[in-house]
C-alpha cells in the first residue's frame, strides 16, 4: 500500500485564552483507523515525537 493509502490520524490544536495567557491543547485521535499490527509502535512514537515538539513548543514561547 502506498503512503498515501495508508490510514492516518487527525491531529488537532486548540488554543484557548487563559488568565496567563493561552493554553495550547494538542489532540490526536483515528489511532482506531490504524492497522492493530501498528497501532502500539504509532502511538508510542506519535506519542514520544509530540512530547518532543511540545518541549519546542515551549522554549520557543518562553523566549
Amino acid at each position: 500500500m502506498n503512503d498515501s493509502k495508508k490510514p492516518t490520524t487527525l491531529v488537532e490544536f486548540r488554543l484557548e485564552d487563559t488568565p496567563e495567557g493561552t493554553q495550547l491543547t494538542v489532540v490526536e485521535s483515528g489511532f482506531d483507523r490504524i492497522p492493530v499490527g501498528r497501532r502500539d509502535e504509532a502511538f508510542r512514537m506519535n506519542t514520544e515525537g509530540w512530547g518532543i515538539q511540545m518541549e519546542n513548543v515551549r522554549r520557543h514561547v518562553g523566549g
